[in-house]
């Protein structure tokens, strides 16, 4: 990526001291801005066939977006856990930055945004059409706004399996896609392909784009038989750590790194888990993968959470949307607004309620604590009524299903892993799910 000659950005950062709304006994005080002391405690797996409200639906936003992590090296020597501690949030088809407690850390300015692979969230504008030269917005390892970021080269690698040969080999976008010999011990997911290798030279013959089946494969054999559309898998780790999303039918399964089925294929694909340009394909549509041994399902219009035992552990018809378990958080929404759930035992919090009666003010605010004594212009948000503010777009909104002049069936394929409830979920509401505009071409076959 070139390095763009930066403009200084004109107004670098928006944070709130007290929440981005208040609604009475919902607000907690929250200590989990970016570098400050989070809960570590392990969510234990058999204590958990529920959840507590860490901070209640009361944020209004077209979309939050987390990221699972399973594209982030965690050997990078600048490792950054920035994807853990703040998520992206879109206001009016812009990001920007929003913490666990709701503070708006950087208001919604930017076009587009990507994980880098050490971890790190940017936001950034093209100053030209070409997008040569980009105007940027992140956070140092201090939790510093900064408009300094120098480009990470890209994580994706393709694999392939060679039927005649028995072997696997691999290609990396940041080698220009040289084909080699694939030596790893480690459980991949590979394209069944045609590969000369003549012990000179590798060359891959690519399946036509739409006839391309993919399998598990390592250095002992095929795990899992080529039959599946697509995947989804760690860059990084190995598959042992985490699971992998398979396709199979125009639907969504997870599989272990022994082939085992974890969870069913009923799952849809959730645009929102795209990861950005560094990382992902915006064409290609996926699930999302396990973090802390969690991982938000779409299954017909909604969403839940299943375990690492593929257990669900929260029913798949709870959420309108649902997003990764980070530090024993989630952002969800239950089909009005925007909050965050907590798994595991609750900690004891100083609850804050603040009254707000202005529309919106304009302050100036010096936190030398989080910005180190950087003075910030920021606006207060509060919270209003969904259904009286012009301002916001609240249409219930779904990122799993392309939209429809027709309502969706609401009945769930029965699972006896669910929770029973005797209430009937809500009927899901027509979706957008057009992928993330990069405003960059990327090949969809990958």
């Amino acid at each position: 990526m070139k390095k763009a000659f930066l403009k200084p950005l004109a107004a670098v950062a928006a944070a709130a001291l007290l929440a981005g709304c208040t609604l009475p006994g919902a607000r907690v005080q929250d200590d989990d801005y970016y570098n400050g002391d989070l809960d570590t405690t392990p969510a234990k797996n058999d204590q958990i066939i529920n959840y507590v409200w860490h901070l209640e639906p009361c944020i209004t936003a077209e979309n939050i977006i987390v990221f699972d992590g399973s594209q982030v090296d965690p050997d990078a020597s600048d490792k950054s856990d920035m994807y853990e501690r703040i998520a992206v949030i879109s206001r009016s088809g812009v990001y920007g930055f929003i913490d666990y407690g709701g503070n708006i850390i950087v208001e919604p300015n930017y076009k587009y945004y990507f994980v880098a692979p050490n971890g790190q969230i940017v936001l950034y504008n093209n100053l030209d059409e070409k997008g040569e030269q980009r105007e940027y917005c992140t956070l140092d390892e201090d939790g510093k706004v900064t408009d300094q970021y120098y480009g990470e080269p890209s994580a994706r690698v393709k694999y392939y399996y060679d039927d005649e040969n028995k072997a696997i080999y691999s290609a990396k976008e940041s080698e220009d896609w040289t084909v080699r010999r694939y030596e790893d011990k480690k459980t991949v997911v590979a394209v069944k392909a045609d590969v000369l290798d003549n012990g000179m030279s590798i060359e891959v013959v690519d399946p036509d784009p739409g006839t391309e089946r993919y399998g598990m494969v390592n250095q002992d054999g095929v795990v899992l038989d080529f039959e599946y559309e697509s995947f989804y898998a760690p860059t990084f780790k190995g598959t042992g750590v985490t699971a992998v999303a398979l396709k199979k039918d125009g639907k969504w399964g997870y599989v272990d790194s022994k082939g085992k089925e974890l969870i069913g294929f009923t799952c849809d694909e959730v645009f929102s888990s795209y990861n950005g340009e560094l990382t992902d394909d915006p064409n290609s549509g996926h699930p999302y993968l396990y973090s802390e041994e969690f991982v938000p399902v779409s299954i017909n219009y909604s969403f839940g959470y299943y375990n690492m035992d593929g257990q669900c552990v929260v029913k798949s018809s709870e959420f309108s949307q649902a997003r990764p378990v980070h530090h024993g958080k989630a952002w969800v929404n239950d089909g009005t607004a925007w909050g965050v759930i907590r798994f595991g035992e609750e900690e004891e919090e100083e609850t804050t309620t603040t009254t707000t009666t202005t529309t919106g003010s304009t302050n100036s605010y010096t936190d030398s604590t989080y910005y180190s004594e950087a003075t910030v212009t920021f606006t207060k948000p509060i919270y209003t009524d969904p259904a009286v503010d012009s301002d916001t777009d609240t249409t219930p909104w779904s990122d799993t299903e392309p939209w429809s002049d027709t309502e969706p069936s609401d009945t769930e394929p029965w699972s006896d892993t669910e929770p029973w409830s005797d209430t009937e979920p809500s009927e899901p509401e027509p979706a957008d799910t057009d992928p993330v505009d990069t405003g960059e071409w990327e090949d969809p076959t990958y």
